[in-house]
């Protein structure tokens, strides 16, 4: 129980552990609140649909056991959730070291809480066993938290890059973005489309992939094993893993999961979900939410083409984040760099732990906590 500092709002707030019978009035309290503004009571719908989310991400884990946390609420002095952290165990690599972390996501505390956000997180942070805590979806406020508690930002969380398919549509959706002048929005678009083939020339540039949709579970576990970096902190893409990650019940159960292959046959897979981008969703785009490939055969370039080839006849282009150990500037003039604020991924050692070296640790879209959209 929290001590004095907690006298006065509701009575006493606790913080208690999340239990798996805790998670539909866990669903029912994110359904009502508002960016720190609870709202009217939540639609029976709502929080189903959070509850179906909650159910995959903290129970049908393969890493969950009975003893697993699912993260810590307040409880203020009338029983009643006033604030939240979840958390979710995730097995990474580094080398032959096999490193259980830790995630966190889905960090709410109704304003008379505010103030106790902080033990809340403090308290998070304690749990044992764990050789990292990690967040992928921070805000502004979630991170200055973080970083009052001693976590630092991973480099180049505040980036985003964008491959555009169909520079008519991407173009003036970016200009649309920073001006309402129909003169510079439609001479943005004549621009895109005289762009365009040379855009899918530089697309197709390597020739002979062969790119299949591919839900073989061992298949892709073994290239993910097969080509892992073994200098970066990796999540560990076992066949359970993939299997929960992209199958039935997963949020990303609609990604399109593809192996693509060379005339060599170095092989390597990707996995894209859809995204609705720009003023007024105009652009139509795909989001790479993992890739795997033989980087002393093939580069990231090779990965680019198949995903062109694979994904430009249908959406307006490609959105996907930095990785360690490639080199983005040798990927291609027409990829555009974007900043993204605020900084939105977070990590800090375990208790006891040595210091986590974060150039090292390379996360992937489809890590953490992506059963919530948004960041938070």
């Amino acid at each position: 129980m929290l001590q004095s500092p907690a006298k006065g709002v509701a009575g006493r707030l606790e913080i208690e552990p999340v239990m798996a019978s805790t998670v539909p009035e866990v669903a029912r309290f994110l359904a009502a609140y508002d960016d720190g503004a609870p709202r009217a009571p939540a639609l029976p719908d709502d929080a189903r649909a959070i509850e179906r989310h909650l159910q995959w991400l903290l129970l049908d884990n393969p890493l969950t056991t009975a003893t697993s946390p699912h993260g810590l609420c307040l409880r203020n002095g009338s029983g009643a959730i006033a604030g939240l952290l979840l958390a979710f165990p995730a097995v990474f690599r580094l080398g032959d070291q096999r490193l259980l972390g830790i995630g966190s996501g889905a960090f709410c505390v109704e304003p008379q809480a505010k103030t106790f956000g902080f033990y809340l997180f403090k308290r998070h942070l304690t749990w044992p066993g764990y050789a990292f805590f990690f967040s992928t979806t921070c805000n502004a406020h979630s991170g200055a938290l973080w970083r009052a508690l001693g976590a630092s930002a991973v480099p180049d969380c505040d980036v985003e890059y964008v491959l555009p398919f169909d520079a008519g549509v991407v173009l003036p959706a970016f200009v649309a973005g920073r001006t309402t002048s129909p003169f510079a929005i439609a001479g943005a678009r004549l621009v895109g489309r005289c762009a365009n083939p040379l855009l899918r020339r530089a697309g197709r540039a390597s020739a002979g992939l062969s790119t299949v949709r591919c839900r073989d579970w061992e298949k892709l576990a073994e290239l993910s094993r097969r080509h892992r970096p073994r200098e970066w902190i990796t999540n560990e893409r076992s066949t359970e893993f993939l299997q929960w990650r992209y199958g039935a019940g997963s949020p990303n159960a609609s990604a399109d999961i593809c192996v693509f292959r060379d005339r060599r046959g170095n092989e390597g897979w990707f996995a894209l979900a859809d995204t609705r981008r720009g003023n007024g969703y105009r652009i139509h785009g795909r989001l790479l939410l993992d890739a795997t490939w033989p980087r002393d055969r093939m580069t990231f370039n090779d990965v680019l083409a198949a995903v062109f080839d694979f994904a430009a006849s249908d959406a307006d282009a490609l959105y996907f984040r930095p990785r360690p150990g490639v080199d983005y500037r040798a990927c291609g003039r027409w990829i555009v760099r974007r900043p993204m604020e605020p900084a939105s991924v977070f990590a800090i050692a375990g208790k006891g732990r040595r210091s986590l070296a974060l150039a090292e640790l390379d996360l992937v879209s489809a890590d953490g906590d992506s059963a919530f959209g948004g960041r938070g």
